[in-house]
């Protein structure tokens, strides 16, 4: 393993507390400090139909780069570039789906998401919150430093360190964004979090690129995917009660 010397570490102290100093809250708080006043939200409204679908992908996938995962800790596996996951039954991973136009809701009720971070990696790559539903954030790495810096614009930047496998912060967002997140330290280590205004989102997942969105009321809607190379693809939806609606969201190669 390289060892960095007393300068490196010295600069990213200070990185991270600068980022503190603007975005960060105490070492065990519960929400991201300075957020904007939350907007006055509802307890969501459910329904009891649901949207199955699966998120395809046509054409060559990119290669996925391999990466040094040095300097991390021993024993750490191998990794590859997440930017694009295409499955080996060609459904495309790392995929947000959601309903842009359902009703706003507080996800405050909503048991907490986690985020961890194995192996010098983000797991999941891609996680979804609701407004006000607390993301937990932690590293399962022994021993070796992280710097979780979540790039919002919507929300209040954050930038915190985590040293130890075990440590955790736990976060919350008042506003809907899709918000970068990268280490300081690694910066191979890069992320997503989707932040919605209501419970009716998924996430597509390496190995799986199938999504459920459950417990939808009877309505019309338009049902957006985002992927983070790939971009937005929109569609209507009409969702009925206690029937299942079959959806097939493609992106193709460029």
């Amino acid at each position: 393993m390289r060892i960095l010397d007393c300068g490196f570490w010295i600069s990213l102290l200070v990185v991270i507390g600068i980022g503190c100093a603007t975005g960060c809250e105490s070492r065990t708080g519960t929400s991201a400090s300075g957020s904007p006043a939350a907007p006055s939200r509802v307890k969501p409204v459910y329904g009891s139909g649901s949207i199955l679908g699966v998120v395809k992908f046509i054409g060559t996938p990119p290669p996925r780069e391999s990466i040094s995962n040095q300097p991390c800790h021993a024993g750490a596996a191998p990794l590859k570039d997440e930017t694009v996951v295409v499955n080996s039954d060609g459904t495309l991973a790392n995929v947000f789906v959601y309903l842009a136009d359902a009703p706003e809701s507080d996800g405050s009720d909503r048991p907490a998401a986690v985020l961890d971070q194995v192996d010098c990696r983000y797991v999941p790559h891609a996680v979804g919150v609701q407004v006000g539903q607390p993301l937990r954030i932690r590293t399962s790495d022994p021993k070796t430093l992280h710097n979780v810096h979540l790039l919002a614009s919507a929300n209040p930047p954050l930038n915190f360190g985590l040293t130890d496998a075990g440590a955790e912060k736990t976060v919350t967002f008042q506003q809907p964004e899709f918000i970068r997140t990268k280490c300081d330290v690694h910066p191979w280590m890069t992320g997503y979090v989707g932040v919605f205004t209501s419970p009716f989102f998924a996430v597509t997942a390496e190995g799986r690129g199938t999504f459920e969105i459950p417990r939808v009321p009877p309505g019309k809607y338009k049902l957006v995917a985002w992927h983070e190379q790939y971009g937005q693809i929109e569609q209507p939806v009409e969702v009925k009660d206690n029937e299942p609606v079959q959806v097939t969201v493609t992106y193709k190669a460029p």
